[in-house]
């Protein structure tokens, strides 16, 4: 399976959702973030990103807390250790189809409170998730997580990205709507009848390639590897955006330059970028920021933030992460180590 990308980040806006679970749930959220390493006062910038192991430590900090991985969103508590248990027996089965059946009545034998379901045809296959009391999540914080796993956790077990011919959501699209380019390989549709992922039904046949060894490490870094983003390339949109985070050097790299690496002309590429909703020059912004807010989460030397972000100058870079996030480097860096900024 292709390796998940290093420098990536993910929106302040999911940490917000966990800690509203986090307070509804009576704990205490100025702790929780200091043990996840999130300055308090980045909570107050929309645009703020955090590294998915500050995120996956806030996630696993509420789970273990509240003894309930479904964070207090089901009538049913689930509690702490429930997926490693499902995924002990899951890692002993021949393929896919036998791992999501076998989910499906772990889910059925386990809780009352989620359902997984598989529907197959020919060429499509359903994988539904449902909630038997689905107004106890409203913001489809829940369903939303459960998503996510039973799309990664299946590549894991198969050692193989699965490619997914679309993700339907029940809701309305939620503020992080641009997020989910990131989480899945395929475009997501809002107000459907059902949430659900669709799935080519040939993937079900892939057998099961990991070990029990494997499985070990591999839970040692939950939640951590369902938040790290995989390399998705199924899209010109996603081929582009893997070239450019690859790049040693950002400055230099030009529609031309991208491509000749994919054996078609820039015209083409800016058409096929179009068509997805894209361009050429936000895909090279949104790398840029990437690598920006990465490193400056490393306390490297804001002129050399700018250097690795592809800038010459560091003025410009200044000017462009200010317009990326509301602030400079200086005060993000600020908000994020020092604790100027702290929320109550």
């Amino acid at each position: 399976m292709k390796p998940h990308y290093a420098n990536h980040t993910v929106s302040i806006q999911f940490a917000h959702a966990y800690l509203q679970r986090a307070r509804a749930l009576g704990l205490d959220t100025e702790a929780l973030l200091a043990d996840a390493a999130i300055e308090p006062g980045l909570l107050s910038t929309p645009a703020a990103r955090l590294t998915p192991y500050q995120l996956a430590r806030l996630l696993h900090r509420i789970m273990v807390q509240a003894d309930d991985e479904f964070m207090g969103l089901t009538q049913e508590q689930a509690r702490f250790g429930l997926f490693t248990l499902l995924a002990e027996h899951l890692i002993q089965c021949g393929n896919l189809r036998q791992a999501l059946q076998e989910a499906a009545r772990f889910y059925r034998l386990t809780t009352g409170s989620v359902f997984l379901e598989l529907e197959e045809s020919a060429n499509l296959t359903r994988l539904r998730l449902r909630l038997a009391a689905p107004e106890l999540d409203p913001d489809g914080t829940l369903l939303e997580l459960l998503m996510l796993i039973w799309h990664r956790f299946p590549c894991w077990l198969i050692a193989e990205v699965i490619p997914l011919h679309g993700v339907h959501r029940t809701g309305p699209a939620p503020a992080h709507q641009p997020e989910y380019r990131l989480l899945f390989p395929c475009h997501t549709h809002f107000r459907q009848p059902q949430d659900c992922l669709l799935l080519p039904t040939y993937i079900l046949e892939r057998p099961i390639q990991q070990s029990r060894e494997q499985l070990r490490t591999y839970l040692a870094k939950v939640p951590l590897v369902w938040f790290r983003k995989l390399q998705f390339a199924e899209q010109f949109t996603e081929q582009v955006r893997h070239l450019l985070q690859h790049s040693d050097a950002l400055q230099p790299v030009t529609v031309e330059t991208i491509a000749a690496q994919l054996h078609t002309t820039s015209r083409t590429l800016r058409r096929k970028l179009t068509a997805e909703g894209t361009q050429f020059q936000s895909l090279k912004d949104q790398v840029r920021r990437e690598r920006a807010l990465h490193w400056l989460s490393q306390n490297v030397p804001v002129k050399e933030v700018a250097a690795r972000a592809g800038y010459t100058e560091t003025a410009s870079f200044i000017r462009a992460f200010r317009h990326w996030t509301g602030v400079s480097p200086g005060q993000y860096r600020r908000q994020l180590r020092s604790g100027e900024g702290r929320q109550s």
